[in-house]
């Protein structure tokens, strides 16, 4: 049976042997490699690596996923009075970062069967504040993309793709994370590739790459937007390389075990609305969610969850007076399985779904 996303020690002890002997002052650390422009050995290979694999001109390493989505507003230069439309049901990063900046939160409705930006509610809130879209592909499946880009280029303004949770999916043959101006991609321990903590922002524009750069080490490379720390290490990028090459596999079982799990729960009668897969998309399956039918009462043992994350108009820092229909619907009859977390051997498929009872 499938084993998900682990880190096997002896990967830890070969990436910093590695480092070691690519590495002319012989430090592992982000030190005098992390600070250079452009990173280290181990960064740079990653990050050509990561242009080979998605097909994008540009790629750079940060230190997790938020610090790549805080990065990719600086380097859109968003300030104090700018709108962002953002997904209401996504991570928290995917508003804090331009709020952090200053930027007003403009909260979006989503589509209720594969949870992304409906291209309708965001076209309806734009304004000419309005300065960039951070869609979140859900899940693993690729949002309405296209439609969301061209709705962006019509109205000059950024589409940032969060797609921590979505690495290899696809939307009319191309990688979620290259569609829009700029992609955010995670390495966190509980993603499809994993390193623990980490991320890659990519981009095809030679500008937004410079400013991403300047944004994750000091605004050092050329002085013409502040920045933070937000480099990879070496040793991260180092075990990054050895997951990436790996991934596809991992895809492919986890993609399996999804069909697989999906093919159960349509034998058995289980009164759930397995995952939307759109024409022309690629789902890999971060989670595999589910829609439990109206009004049903039904045992949701583990691991199996209801719902996902409070919609973000109801956290304290976030809070708005607002319900939005798609969320709401949503939150009231989602159904999770975090195929990723599933670190050791994946359960059997025909046992699982035998969970699923309605209550009685």
């Amino acid at each position: 049976m499938t084993k998900f996303n682990t880190i096997d020690s002896k990967e830890v002890y070969a990436a910093s042997t590695t480092i070691m002997e690519a590495s002319d002052d012989h430090s592992p650390l982000s030190g005098y490699i992390g600070s250079k422009a452009d990173g280290g050995p181990m960064c740079r290979k990653l990050e050509d690596m990561w242009c080979e694999t998605f097909g994008v001109h540009h790629a750079v390493a940060v230190n997790s996923a938020t610090s790549g989505l805080l990065a990719a507003c600086m380097a859109i230069e968003i300030q104090a009075g700018d709108e962002v439309i953002v997904s209401p049901y996504t991570m928290s990063a995917s508003a804090a970062a331009p709020k952090l900046l200053g930027a007003k939160i403009v909260f979006a409705d989503i589509e209720e069967e594969t949870f992304g930006l409906d291209p309708v509610e965001v076209a309806n809130a734009i304004t000419p504040k309005t300065v960039a879209v951070i869609v979140t592909n859900l899940f693993g499946h690729p949002a309405r993309l296209h439609e969301l880009r061209a709705i962006c280029d019509e109205n000059h303004i950024y589409l940032i793709e969060d797609n921590a949770q979505a690495i290899f999916a696809k939307e009319n043959g191309k990688y979620t994370g290259t569609i829009g101006h700029a992609g955010v991609f995670s390495l966190n321990v509980h993603k499809q590739i994993q390193v623990g903590e980490g991320g890659v922002v990519v981009t095809n524009h030679p500008d937004l790459s410079i400013k991403l750069r300047e944004a994750m080490n000091h605004g050092e490379m050329r002085g013409g937007i502040l920045g933070l720390n937000m480099r990879m290490t070496e040793v991260t990028a180092a075990m990054a390389i050895e997951q990436l090459r790996k991934a596809p596999q991992v895809i492919d079982d986890i993609r399996s075990y999804a069909k697989i799990l999906t093919h159960y729960i349509k034998t058995f009668g289980a009164p759930v609305e397995p995952p939307t897969v759109r024409q022309d998309c690629e789902h890999s399956y971060y989670c595999w969610a589910g829609l439990i039918a109206k009004d049903m009462n039904i045992e949701v043992p583990p691991p199996f969850t209801r719902g996902y994350m409070r919609p973000l108009y109801e956290l304290r820092a976030l809070k708005q007076n607002i319900r939005l229909d798609g969320v709401e619907k949503v939150q009231e009859s989602l159904i999770l399985l975090e195929l990723c977390s599933l670190h050791k051997t994946a359960p059997d498929v025909e046992e699982l779904v035998g969970r699923l009872r309605r209550k009685r």
